[in-house]
């Protein structure tokens, strides 16, 4: 059973758009009552959510809570008072609060949410919430055209078989990794004098065809594509770049 968007909404906006503990802005939901049971897969006893028994946590974290490396006591203390609330200047946010501004494949695009779509698929989307916090869309899938995990709105969700594979890691300052050893996959999303956000990643796919994004070049399998926005400052699009994939 998955967590209603509505309360995944909230557990969010409450702990700032970062996990409670550390900050981290990709998040799972945990229901204390639970004893730490990830909520995404709960018992079929599970029917009601109440915000107020659950909270906002990175993978890493959760994956400690399930090895009874975190006290649930601890986990409702950060409840009430998040790391990113605590720490504001390490929240995965900017500064301006006019613009948002990111750097990818060479182009900076501002105000532009939707920035890779291929074949009208998209793959990786920005924006913005409360007080200039970054929310993350990310479609990963494998060199087998398998969905291998999602980014949605910040919420996490993958293959419980294979979780082990990622690693998600949140550096200071402010650089987001999430890394899958299994398939070789990676991206990083680093916001760099608190007012840019930078996107850069390896391995990923779509339709069987590798996507690397570099800080100056974006590959679609083995052709650069978005070469005609290249270098280029473009205020808001409807789609930073865009491209077909190849059918053989």
């Amino acid at each position: 059973m998955v967590v209603p968007q509505p309360i995944q909404n909230q557990l969010k906006k409450e702990a700032f758009y970062g996990c409670v503990i550390c900050g981290c802005p990709v998040l799972e939901f945990i229901d204390f009552t639970l004893t730490g049971i990830q909520v995404d897969k709960p018992p079929p006893r599970q029917e009601v959510f109440l915000p107020e028994n659950m909270v906002a946590i990175c993978p890493s974290h959760n994956q400690k809570l399930q090895a009874g490396k975190i006290d649930t006591t601890f986990l409702r203390l950060s409840k009430n008072n998040p790391f990113s609330k605590i720490h504001d200047d390490l929240a995965f946010k900017t500064t301006s609060s006019k613009e948002l501004t990111v750097s990818l494949g060479g182009c900076t695009f501002i105000n532009t949410s939707r920035l890779l779509v291929v074949d009208d698929f998209d793959l990786i989307n920005v924006r913005r919430l409360d007080q200039r916090f970054l929310i993350l869309d990310v479609n990963f899938f494998d060199r087998s055209n398998k969905l291998a995990a999602i980014l949605f709105e910040n919420g996490w969700s993958s293959e419980r078989s294979r979780i082990g594979d990622w690693t998600i890691e949140y550096l200071r300052p402010k650089r987001l990794l999430l890394q899958n050893s299994r398939e070789n996959m990676n991206l990083e999303a680093r916001i760099e004098n608190d007012t840019e956000l930078r996107i850069v990643g390896d391995g990923l796919y779509y339709n069987n065809q590798k996507i690397k994004i570099t800080p100056h070049e974006v590959f679609l399998g083995d052709r650069e594509i978005g070469i005609d926005t290249k270098g280029s400052v473009l205020t808001n699009y409807d789609v930073g770049i865009r491209a077909e994939s190849l059918i053989f």
